[in-house]
């Protein structure tokens, strides 16, 4: 309605653009001596399709059309949340420290050992995940620094395997030597590169979250003593680790309150009136890659009027959208709640009041129903997006649909020879919508200074329809702008023109319900008639 309307009116003004356009009527250069001339001729012809006057609308909206009935719908759209996979899932640095003791390096006090003794000795790590409850990870990077410190004045050697993480399909592992070199403390270090490692975090003691890290040791004697006070400390640092993908349980975590609006713009310049849609719908779409459940709990839907504050409740709504998991890792699952008339209690009548804006809060939470099978799974590249569309099937019935505009106007003719003009608008509508507009003409200061007709003018006859709402025969009305002698002087101090315009459907006091089609179409003409005196 908004875009048909103010397309409709702004064509009432189109003659005078024009006319401000022009060159300048050199009467003197047409004939000799005193005359009056007085002529009319076509200025501007054009046929506006529903389309063309559609197109006015933003870019990132949608007109659709019914490709078997050619009906048309307008559909506004947001972008409402959005989360990726590090909001999810990271993993954080950590430390552990192994200390070997006498007991556990199989070590016998001796005051000079020359032997040469092996033990075996295990370490479950625990990894920081925050909430999650890891099973397996593949690795995109990482690092683990191992550094071994001895107070033991004998040769050592340390081999560090992770039966856990498998590189190639093998576990991980590197042999540190520490040479005595009559010193104590002495060490070594070793570090492995994780990248593109597969981690087992369920082979420990606990059933996630853990690897066990196997040290064999080796002592061999320096003919130096064994005291019984000895130990090896093996210091491990995890550092910069981040995921392929991930298996587990992530939590049933917030994860954020999606709440924004979207403008509906067929209201956009509207103030006041009643205007009713039948069957629109609220669409939610979700995409979602990640492997688990979601569910978005809705705490408040509405539609505001920005011009008086006024809120208009929706009622009877689902409470909550459950989004789907995808069936396996790399692949997205499609998810949609559908507000219709039919499961929501006041959806038609909440536009009623012409609201601007469709505004939307909620919550949303990952797991809803707690740790089920199967696993979640993660990738890096998942992701959750939730938009809405808002669709407004352009079928229903308007009244008393009040909206104003104001265009910038400049006009530097000298048309003092001018003692009238005439512009003559003839409209053959064949859109159910009637309109009565006045244009008024304002100074740099916005300040009135004349207006083109007595009282508003009716410019557009609605076409009549069938009782299905669709156009049966069309309307036509001319209408004649007049501007005096006075008039045309003062245009030379005209800086903005202001439409007001009142329209409704047709017959829309009634309840009529009309429907737009593809096919609808508007033909407009307009001529202008000029009187001029010429004294030689």
């Amino acid at each position: 309605m908004k875009l048909l309307n103010r397309t409709l009116l702004h064509l009432c003004c189109v003659g005078i653009l024009l006319f401000s356009s022009c060159e300048k009527l050199e009467f003197d250069k047409i004939a000799q001596g005193a005359w009056n001339p007085n002529f009319a001729v076509p200025i501007a012809h054009s046929n506006f399709s529903a389309a063309d006057i559609l197109a006015h609308t933003d870019s990132t909206d949608l007109v659709v059309v019914d490709a078997n009935t050619g009906a048309i719908a307008l559909v506004y759209k947001s972008d409402i949340f959005s989360i990726g996979a590090n909001s999810i899932l990271q993993l954080q640095d950590m430390s552990e420290t192994a200390v070997l003791d006498f007991s556990q390096l199989n070590v016998p006090a001796s005051p000079t050992f020359i032997g040469s003794v092996t033990s075996n000795n295990n370490e479950d790590i625990t990894f920081n995940a925050g909430t999650a409850e890891l099973h397996q990870v593949d690795f995109k990077s990482g690092m683990i620094s191992i550094n071994i410190s001895a107070n033991i004045s004998h040769d050592i050697t340390c081999k560090i395997t992770f039966p856990a993480l498998n590189f190639n399909g093998s576990p991980i592992s590197e042999t540190i030597s520490l040479t005595y070199s009559g010193s104590v403390p002495h060490s070594g270090t070793a570090t492995f590169d994780l990248t593109n490692v597969l981690g087992d975090f369920t082979l420990g003691s606990a059933p996630f979250n853990e690897i066990s890290v196997n040290m064999e040791t080796t002592i061999t004697g320096t003919g130096e003593p064994i005291t019984g006070n000895e130990d090896i400390t093996i210091d491990f640092s995890i550092t910069n680790l981040d995921f392929n993908n991930a298996i587990g349980y992530f939590g049933q975590n917030d994860l954020g309150i999606p709440g924004d609006s979207v403008l509906l713009k067929i209201f956009e310049n509207s103030n006041n009136g009643y205007f009713e849609i039948v069957n629109p719908k609220i669409n939610f779409y979700a995409e979602n890659s990640f492997g688990f459940p979601i569910r978005v709990n809705f705490a408040d839907l509405k539609t505001v009027d920005v011009e008086n504050g006024n809120e208009y409740p929706l009622t009877g709504f689902p409470s909550f959208f459950d989004i789907t998991r995808p069936a396996s890792m790399g692949q997205s699952s499609i998810s949609m709640l559908e507000l219709n008339t039919s499961n929501t209690g006041n959806l038609s009548n909440i536009i009623s009041s012409v609201p601007k804006y469709f505004v939307y809060q909620g919550s949303v939470l990952s797991n809803p129903n707690g740790s089920t099978t199967p696993l979640n799974f993660i990738t890096d590249q998942s992701q959750l997006n939730i938009r809405t569309e808002v669709e407004m099937p352009l079928e229903g019935s308007a009244y008393g649909f009040e909206f104003k505009d104001t265009l910038e106007f400049e006009f530097e003719e000298d048309l003092t020879q001018l003692e009238s003009v005439m512009f003559r608008l003839n409209v053959d509508n064949g859109f159910p919508v009637d309109l009565k507009s006045q244009i008024t003409f304002l100074d740099e200061n916005y300040a009135p200074l004349f207006t083109a007709f007595n009282t508003p003018e009716s410019v557009v006859l609605s076409a009549s329809v069938d009782n299905t709402g669709k156009v049966n025969e069309r309307a036509q009305k001319i209408t004649d702008i007049n501007l005096n002698e006075q008039e045309i002087q003062q245009m030379q101090n005209v800086k903005y023109i202001l439409f007001n315009a009142v329209s409704q459907t047709y017959n829309g006091l009634s309840g009529q319900l009309v429907k737009f089609y593809d096919h609808y179409n508007l033909d407009f003409r307009l001529g202008i008639q000029v009187q001029g005196k010429i004294e030689l």
